[in-house]
């Protein structure tokens, strides 16, 4: 990295830590699950080490990966790296992505079990998603079967989220794993993060 991308880098360390301490304190990452993302320039992120305790993250156990998810500082990059990256190359307005693994995202996506999506309408919270103006509005969640091998679950990603659909995607859930989230910035992918697991909730307490 250059000069100006190792001082970003520090910045977005600091900011990754100070993420992932707040989102375990609100439940959403218990023991070490989960990993978080920022983007730092058009060819490289930093992301959480693998198996850290994300509610005692410090700056240093964020590494700094290039988008073919080699590390360019030390420690070992979180094992789901190539679904941060993937995001990355797809879209150059993304600027931040949360991978959770919450109790509503893992309990419902199981609830779910044979559908390949979640379609949410008719929920005032869709318009805290970025491009949603209306609460009428379908936005259809994909759901991906779990899996131990990376490139195939990041091959059949890819291949979902190239699809194009009336809604825009900002989020996905893994079924009995968790969700991803993402946004052009850290406060969005925050945001869309939150208004995502409030309504995952709803889902779970309406009737079937």
């Amino acid at each position: 990295m250059n000069i100006f991308s190792e001082l970003k880098f520090k910045e977005i360390a600091k900011e990754i830590s100070a993420l992932s301490q707040e989102i375990y304190r609100r439940g959403w990452a218990p023991a070490t699950s989960g990993n978080f993302s920022i983007r730092i320039d058009e060819t490289a992120c930093g992301i959480t080490q693998s198996g850290k305790d994300k509610a005692r993250l410090k700056d240093h156990e964020v590494v700094a990966v290039d988008f073919d998810g080699k590390p360019l500082t030390k420690g070992k990059p979180s094992a789901e790296t190539a679904l941060h990256t993937l995001l990355y190359r797809q879209s150059a307005d993304i600027g931040a992505v949360l991978h959770v693994h919450s109790h509503n995202s893992t309990v419902l996506s199981r609830r779910l079990k044979g559908q390949s999506q979640l379609c949410l309408k008719g929920y005032e919270l869709l318009k805290a998603f970025n491009g949603i103006s209306r609460h009428d509005d379908e936005m259809r969640v994909p759901i991906f079967e779990n899996t131990q091998d990376m490139k195939a679950l990041t091959d059949t990603v890819s291949s979902t989220l190239n699809e194009k659909t009336k809604t825009p995607c900002w989020t996905y859930l893994i079924r009995g794993h968790g969700v991803y989230a993402w946004g052009r910035n850290p406060r969005e992918a925050m945001q869309h993060l939150e208004a995502l697991e409030f309504l995952l909730g709803c889902e779970i307490e309406c009737p079937q």
